[in-house]
C-alpha cells in the first residue's frame, strides 16, 4: 500500500496532471523516490499519445509538430526538473573556487545568464530531435520515449537514495537504505523488457537498449559531475540529471533511428 501512496506522491509532485490523491505522508517519502520512474512511464504514455494524434493531423509539419510536443512533455512535468536544471546550470558552470559559493547561487532564486544560455541550448537540441523523431516509425518510436523517460527518473531516483545528500536538501532526513534502490531498478528493467519485445526482437529491440544505455550513461555522469562540485545530493541534482539525460538521449535516438 505505501507504494501506491508512494506513486501518487510522486505523480502529484513531478507531474501537472491533477492527481486524485492530494495526501502526504512524509515516511513514504522513500517510496514515493523509488517510485520515479513510474511517473516517467506514466508521462510517456501520454505523451506517446499526444504524439500520435498530432501525427495524424496532415497540417502540421515536423518543425511545428516537434514544438508542440516538446512543449506538451515538460508542461506534463510541471517544469519542476527545468528548475534544477537551470539552478545547476547557475551553479556549476561558473568556475568559482569553494563549494559553499556554488551551494550559494544554487538557491539563489535568481536566474543567471548560465541558467538562462543552457535552457536555450537544451530547448534547441531537444526541440530539434523530436522535430526529427517526428515522423518515425511509431513501433520503435514510442518504445524509445518511454525507455528514455523511465531511465532518466530511474538513476536519478537511485541517486538521491543511495549518494549522501548535502545538509541543506530535502532528502537529508529520509534515512534511506541501500533496498530502497530496488524498486527504481525492478521498474526500469521491466518497462525496458516490454519495451524491446513492443518493438520487435529485430527491427526495434537495438535502438531501445542502445538509447537507454546512453540515457542511464548520460545521467550517471551528470549526477557524478555535479555532486562532485556541490559536494552531495540534491532535488536540483536530480532535476538536472533528469533534463540532461533526457536531452542526450532524444538526441541520440534522433541520430540513430533515422
Amino acid at each position: 500500500m505505501k507504494y501506491i501512496r508512494g506513486f501518487l506522491m510522486a505523480w502529484g509532485m513531478f507531474c501537472w496532471i491533477p492527481c486524485p490523491y492530494r495526501g502526504w505522508r512524509e515516511e513514504d517519502r522513500r517510496a514515493q523516490i523509488g517510485t520515479l520512474p513510474m511517473v516517467g512511464l506514466f508521462i510517456g504514455g501520454i505523451l506517446c499519445v499526444i504524439w500520435y494524434f498530432i501525427s495524424m493531423l496532415p497540417s502540421v509539419g515536423y518543425i511545428m509538430g516537434g514544438t508542440l510536443l516538446t512543449g506538451a512533455y515538460f508542461l506534463m512535468t510541471g517544469f519542476i526538473h527545468l528548475d534544477g536544471f537551470m539552478d545547476c546550470s547557475d551553479a556549476i558552470m561558473p568556475r568559482h573556487p569553494s563549494v559553499e559559493e556554488r551551494r550559494r547561487i544554487l538557491k539563489d532564486s535568481h536566474s543567471g545568464a548560465f541558467a538562462v544560455i543552457c535552457l536555450v541550448l537544451m530547448l534547441m537540441i531537444f526541440g530539434a530531435s523530436v522535430s526529427e523523431l517526428y515522423m518515425a516509425d511509431e513501433k520503435v518510436l514510442f518504445p524509445v520515449i518511454l525507455c528514455i523517460l523511465t531511465c532518466s527518473r530511474a538513476v536519478s531516483a537511485v541517486s538521491v537514495l543511495a549518494c549522501r545528500p548535502m545538509s541543506t536538501s530535502q532528502y537529508s532526513e529520509t534515512g534511506a537504505k541501500a533496498t530502497d534502490c530496488i524498486l527504481p531498478i525492478v521498474i526500469t528493467v521491466i518497462t525496458l523488457c516490454a519495451c524491446v519485445f513492443a518493438s520487435g526482437l529485430r527491427e526495434g529491440a537495438g535502438y531501445v537498449i542502445a538509447v537507454s544505455l546512453i540515457t542511464v550513461a548520460a545521467s550517471g555522469i551528470t549526477g557524478a559531475y555535479d555532486r562532485k562540485k556541490l559536494g552531495g545530493m540534491n532535488g536540483d541534482i536530480s532535476g538536472h540529471m533528469i533534463t540532461m539525460s533526457e536531452m542526450t538521449g532524444i538526441a541520440a535516438a534522433a541520430v540513430l533511428i533515422l
